[in-house]
Parts: C-alpha cells; structure tokens; sequence
C-alpha cells in the first residue's frame, strides 16, 4: 500500500492567480499537499485498484479582498462523479438529530406544506426525502451520484442529473443545495445560472464547510481535492450577493464546522457588504506551520503506539486525508465507518480497509483515533458496547 506522500512525479499545473469569488489578485499561499487523492469519497473494490487512485496537488490559498479561501491548483477536469461516490453521514444519529432540526426549521420558517422543493446535489437523497416528511412538500432532486430505488417515495423523485436549463419550467418554491459549492471551480457563475434557473420568487438555501473553522482549529483533515473552495461568512455572501441574491440570514451550524445562507433573487447585483479578511489572515499565516506540526505528532503517535494496532473512525474526507498525508499512517488496520455501503471497500491510494465498528473486536487495538470532535460521545457509547479496551483520541 501506498501513500500520498510517496514521490511519484505529479503534474504540477499553473496555479490559479485570481480569487474564484471576487477575482482580485491579491492572494496569500500556505500549506502545499503534493499528492492529494482527487476523489476521497469514491472507494475501491480491492487494494490494487485503491493504489492507483489519481492524485492532485492542493495549494491552499488565502484571498486577502474577499477572505475567501481555496485551492488554487485546482483543475476540473479531473472530477467526475458517479454513483461510486459514497459521502452520505446519515448512519449516524448525530448528524440525523442535525438534519431533522434542519429540516424542521425550514419547514416552520417557508411555510413548505405543498410547496415544491428541489434539492440540487442531492446526494442519495436522504434530507431531501426527510425534508419533505417533515414539511408535506413535494420534491425534486439532482445529482449524478444518486442510485435509483435509494429513497424514491410518492413525495419525492429524483434526477440522474444536474439541475440546469432543462429543468427551468419546474420553478420551485424553494430550493437546497447543500454541499455542492464548494466543490464548484467557478461559484459565482453556477449560482447566477441557479438564480436565473430557478425564478424570481424562489428561496435558496445553501449550506458548506467554514473555513475559519478549519483554520482556527487547525483542520487539516478538511483539505480534500475535490473542494476547490472553503468559504467564510464574507466569501459566502460576496458570492451569493454577486450572482444576484439577497442574503436573508447567515449563520454557522453543526458544532460552528457549517456555514449557512438562506437568499433569494433580487433585481440588482451588489457586491459584498462584509469582509473579516483581515481577522483571517493570521490563521492563514500560520496554518502552514500548524500543518507541519500536527503531522509530525501524528507520525511520532503512530510510531509509538503501532499504527498496526490503531485505526480511524471516520472513513470520509477527514480519515481519508488522515491516511494519505500522515507518514506511517498507511499502516493503520482499518477505518471504521457507520455507513454499510463503505463497508468492504477499500480507501484510496492507501488500500486501507473500510469495515463496520463490530469487525473492530477482531483486532488487539490500542488505539481509535476519532476524525471529528463532534462524533466523539457517539463512538464512545459504541466502544463501550463493543467492550472495546482501547484509547479514544480526536485528531
């Protein structure tokens, strides 16, 4: 098995001299990963296939115009997303207790008894479908990822597909996208080509990681491929308020790791109306030093505990970044994930094995190393009832 720290020859493209959100130059680099897997959350069949998962280079940079932050060697046409790619979080309570509050707020808050909604980048379908049980609304979702069969129901269908010209005359009341942005190389042109799809009187609701939250809390894990983009409060309206919308609330969610915005059309473009970049910047500047020194105590834990006798709980982007970027931690003996669809498969470049919490008893662990603060008390509970003997750390 391999690593993405291995010095294989990558192609090293030109990086991007302008910011994605507001296209000023002004731009501040950090941390560089050489070799990142293009597609963490597309798993393999076997270790041999896994071991030849294409990998890209990260370059994050740090807009000092708009505080927005991104990877700036990012290349498009690398992605492509199909039904092999598994990121759904919805086997674990603690991100369904987030999804029903979510959903039922924005049930009560837009009036959705039936309304149409459509959910672009839907994903499997999961809070579209929840969404519209708890609402009475009707919904529409979109996304080339979704598998048919999943969770059709006579309130909810989807689309193999994205949402685009095509799908003009449908005109919701209201739409999500959750998720989606950030993997976007160009947000300002896809969220102006959502305010014309979608009509004049549609509210949107847009969800994505926060930067600052990786930043300050030196998030390492969080820096995959296939996000191009990290927004912060400031970059996630100077977006929005650019493609033509009218910001009606903002705000952070799940333990302060989301950022939200709920909009909808108005009649003139403005340009953004906040900036925190330069309460920012300090995190950017330090995020390079605080990158090196989280890596190394990793590589010093793995050493000292055997990373043979250790794994991670967590087999989406943060543990797939953790097993490709920490030196020796291709050796861990497994990443453990709710999710049964994970199960079985194989992480990418590594071939480190995916199982489900109770293959964990097969093993003399020593160690669990938990990839998000936010799950901590639920794999907890669970070793525990797994009369798992071994310690549990964050990352």
């Amino acid at each position: 098995m391999g690593s993405a720290l291995d010095k294989r020859p990558v192609a090293k493209p030109m990086s991007r001299p302008n910011c994605p959100v507001c296209n000023a130059g002004d731009l501040l680099r950090s941390a560089v990963f050489e070799a990142l897997p293009v597609l963490c959350n597309s798993l393999y069949s076997d270790p041999a296939s896994a071991a030849k998962a294409e990998t890209a280079r990260f370059e994050t940079t740090f807009c000092r115009t708009c505080g927005h932050l991104f990877n700036s060697a990012f290349d498009e046409r690398k992605i492509s997303y199909t039904q092999n790619y598994e990121n759904s979080l919805h086997s674990s309570p603690t991100f369904n207790i987030f999804v029903d509050d979510l959903a039922a707020r924005l049930a009560v808050t837009y009036g959705l008894a039936g309304k149409t909604v459509i959910d672009i980048g839907c994903g499997k379908g999961e809070f579209l479908t929840r969404l519209c049980e708890v609402s009475g609304a009707v919904g529409i979702g979109f996304d080339k990822s979704f598998e048919e069969g999943r969770f059709e129901t006579e309130r909810v269908r989807f689309v193999n597909d994205w949402f685009g010209l095509d799908h003009a005359h449908l005109r919701p009341d209201f739409a999500t996208c959750r998720h989606v942005l950030e993997h976007v190389a160009e947000p300002v042109a896809f969220l102006s080509a959502l305010r014309r799809n979608l009509g004049p009187k549609v509210v949107l609701y847009l969800e994505v990681p926060n930067a600052l939250y990786t930043l300050r809390d030196d998030g390492i894990w969080d820096l995959i491929y296939e996000h191009v983009s990290y927004f912060t409060r400031s970059s996630l309206s100077a977006a929005v308020e650019a493609a033509g919308f009218e910001v009606l609330s903002d705000g952070m969610a799940f333990g302060d790791q989301y950022l939200y915005v709920e909009a909808r059309p108005r009649t003139n473009p403005s340009w953004f109306s906040r900036c925190e970049a330069e309460h920012i910047e300090p995190f950017v500047r330090d995020f390079d030093r605080a990158y090196a020194k989280k890596l190394e105590y990793w590589q010093q834990y793995l050493a000292a505990h055997d990373a043979r006798r250790c794994a991670i709980w967590g087999a989406g982007s943060k543990g797939i970044t953790f097993a490709n970027v920490v030196p020796g931690a291709s050796d861990l003996v497994a990443l453990v994930d709710l999710n049964p669809r994970k199960h079985g498969r194989f992480a990418p470049v590594t071939g480190t094995r995916i199982v489900a919490p109770e293959v964990l008893c097969r093993y003399p662990l020593r160690s669990i190393i938990v990839m998000n603060p936010i799950y901590r008390e639920e794999i907890a509970a669970t070793a525990r009832t797994l009369d798992l003997a071994c310690d549990i750390v964050v990352a």
